[in-house]
């Protein structure tokens, strides 16, 4: 059995990439962190940190940390079955809830299904952003709970729902549109206007270039902007095309503010969630919220 201080003390390190920090956290000296955390990797018979900076988990760490952090979940949940009130840590920094989505779903229909369990439960939440198709790593180094993911494969450990699908348009400006493109539209044209993508790993903008025109990742030109407003500041001040979703875009195209680029061109790219199979009660609760709200939200196709 491995100790619940020794883990706790890990799990601090891994979160503060500190043993400073950690120890600060924990009101106990920077020793004494050093100490169970050599005595748990002594247990275990494995090195569970890289000590580099900052101080990051080996690949047994990632699994000791998941271990940890599921044991604490339902820990948490037996104390406030058998006493609710007592159990109960208001707003508490050891209970967050980590979960790792993409911007577009952050920025769109998340919220409204998490807001109702963060009041019930006095919940923290911890949001880790990333593009749809990293999301899956976050899950599966134990960094999170759960992840909105492109991605259909299970995790071992671990149960996904499919959520819905996300439509998304290459759109622009009128005034980008008539500088950089001719009518009707001819592929080569797309080597010379710049697209805006979320960061290198954004793959829509190159998704749809190879699909639908057969031009290859690394043969256009491109922004990075990693912030979905300024995102969509970019495209409505016309300094490039982009992938944006229907449901994020909807009065800007209604508007003229903006434009399809193509107007029957579109990905549909499908999300997922992928959480625990842990019989926890919050568990089942988020995903039940999750669900409820992409139903309304995502496009559900037959």
């Amino acid at each position: 059995m491995l100790d619940l201080k020794q883990l706790q003390a890990f799990a601090f390190v891994v979160e503060e990439r500190s043993f400073d920090k950690a120890a600060a956290l924990l009101h106990v000296s920077q020793s004494a962190i050093s100490q169970r955390i050599k005595a748990l990797e002594s247990q275990v018979g494995q090195a569970l940190l890289i000590r580099s900076t900052p101080l990051r988990p080996t690949e047994a760490g990632l699994k000791v940390l998941g271990y940890y952090q599921q044991m604490h979940l339902l820990q948490q949940e037996l104390l406030t079955d058998i006493d609710p009130e007592g159990g109960k840590t208001l707003y508490s920094n050891q209970n967050k809830v980590r979960i790792a989505l993409n911007s577009d779903s952050l920025d769109t229909w998340f919220l409204e299904a998490i807001t109702p369990l963060i009041r019930s439960h006095q919940l923290l939440v911890d949001l880790k952003v990333d593009d749809q198709d990293a999301t899956h790593e976050l899950l599966k180094n134990g960094e999170v709970i759960g992840c909105i993911s492109s991605t259909t494969s299970n995790l071992q450990g671990c149960q996904s729902v499919l959520l819905g699908h996300m439509a998304y348009y290459p759109v622009c400006t009128q005034s980008f549109k008539d500088k950089f493109f001719s009518e009707p539209i001819h592929l080569d044209e797309f080597r010379y206007a710049p697209a805006v993508e979320f960061n290198y790993k954004d793959q829509l903008q190159s998704r749809y270039l190879k699909q639908f025109w057969g031009v290859e990742t690394g043969q256009y030109p491109s922004h990075e902007i990693p912030s979905s407003k300024s995102f969509l500041s970019f495209l409505t001040l016309g300094l490039g095309w982009g992938m944006a979703p229907d449901i994020q875009v909807a009065s800007l195209l209604k508007s003229g503010r903006l434009i399809k680029l193509a107007e029957d061109q579109h990905l549909k790219i499908p999300l997922y969630w992928h959480v625990w199979n842990l019989k926890s009660k919050l568990i089942k609760e988020i995903t039940l919220n999750l669900t409820a709200q992409a139903k309304k939200s995502l496009h559900q196709l037959e």
